[in-house]
């Protein structure tokens, strides 16, 4: 073979091969996007959700209805089953820090409203982290998430 014939199968096979690459990782990258698209939209539902469980209990707790613990643990739990599959890994731990507190504080009569708070909080901000949202100005622990539900916040938070 001499080099003309070389460099014919070279000009030749070098685009069709890139070109077959090409579309494998197009394709790759589709897919991909396709899934995560999916599961950002399943978050989304499933954050919601949560938010509306915490939402719902200060609307409790300002009606002055009486929502035992026992019944916000279990709604929690329903939540717990739905998220598990697609919440990110530091939403999954701010909700078991969460539960570990509430575990640790069940039945104490000097029960720390401001660390509930942030524990609450804190879920709702790494939501939000996960959800591709900005978290500046909320606080540490996104405690001003909750400032328009809570009369006394000032008072509790400092």
């Amino acid at each position: 073979m001499n080099s003309q014939t070389i460099i014919t199968i070279l000009t030749i096979t070098l685009p069709v091969l890139g070109a077959g690459i090409g579309y494998l990782l197009k394709t790759n990258i589709e897919k991909k996007k396709a899934l995560t698209s999916e599961v950002t939209k399943e978050r989304r539902e499933i954050y919601q959700k949560y938010v509306n469980l915490m939402i719902g209990f200060f609307d409790h707790t300002k009606e002055k209805k009486k929502n035992s613990d026992k019944e916000m643990i279990s709604e929690l739990f329903d939540f717990y089953k739905k998220y598990v599959l697609y919440a990110s890994p530091s939403v999954i731990k701010s909700f078991s820090d969460y539960f570990q507190f509430l575990y640790k504080n069940n039945g104490n009569e000097n029960f720390d409203s401001k660390k509930n708070l942030n524990f609450m909080t804190k879920i709702m901000l790494e939501m939000r982290k996960d959800l591709g949202l900005k978290n500046k100005g909320l606080g540490k622990n996104g405690e001003m998430l909750m400032r328009a539900l809570i009369t006394d916040y000032d008072s509790i938070i400092k």
